[in-house]
């Protein structure tokens, strides 16, 4: 499968071993990594450029919690894909009911059947217009 086939996942990680290991991962899946971040703010910034068929994100990052992007990819339609060890499941929950939840660490099986259920729902909605 070539780099990049399946579409653009956003990934936000502010741990460097942890952000090229979840790379390699989705990388390897068929996807193309826009990423990693490990600010908030630069985060942001890239989405100007990108709208990804997901997104995996840690909750905490350097300059703050995720919530912000989080919430523009909610309001896109992108789904989301929570891996983090700082996970708070209630407020995550309730801010994004349809979010999924990748603990960390996790293994390729979890993280690539976790992104292939995302890319199918984005497919679907965009599809769906």
């Amino acid at each position: 499968m070539a780099d990049g086939q399946q579409g653009v996942v956003l990934l936000c990680e502010d741990e460097a071993i942890v952000a090229m290991d979840i790379q390699m991962m989705i990388e390897d899946g068929g996807f193309e990594v826009c990423g990693p971040f490990s600010r908030v703010s630069v985060a942001l910034d890239a989405l100007e450029d990108v709208v990804p068929v997901a997104a995996v994100l840690d909750v905490r990052l350097r300059d703050g919690d995720i919530f912000p992007v989080a919430e523009q990819l909610d309001q896109a339609g992108v789904p989301l894909i929570f891996h983090s060890g700082h996970l708070i499941e209630d407020e995550v929950v309730a801010r994004f009911p349809r979010a999924q939840h990748c603990p960390k660490p996790t293994n390729a099986r979890t993280l690539m059947q976790a992104l292939s259920r995302a890319a199918s729902e984005c497919v679907r909605e965009r599809a769906a217009g």
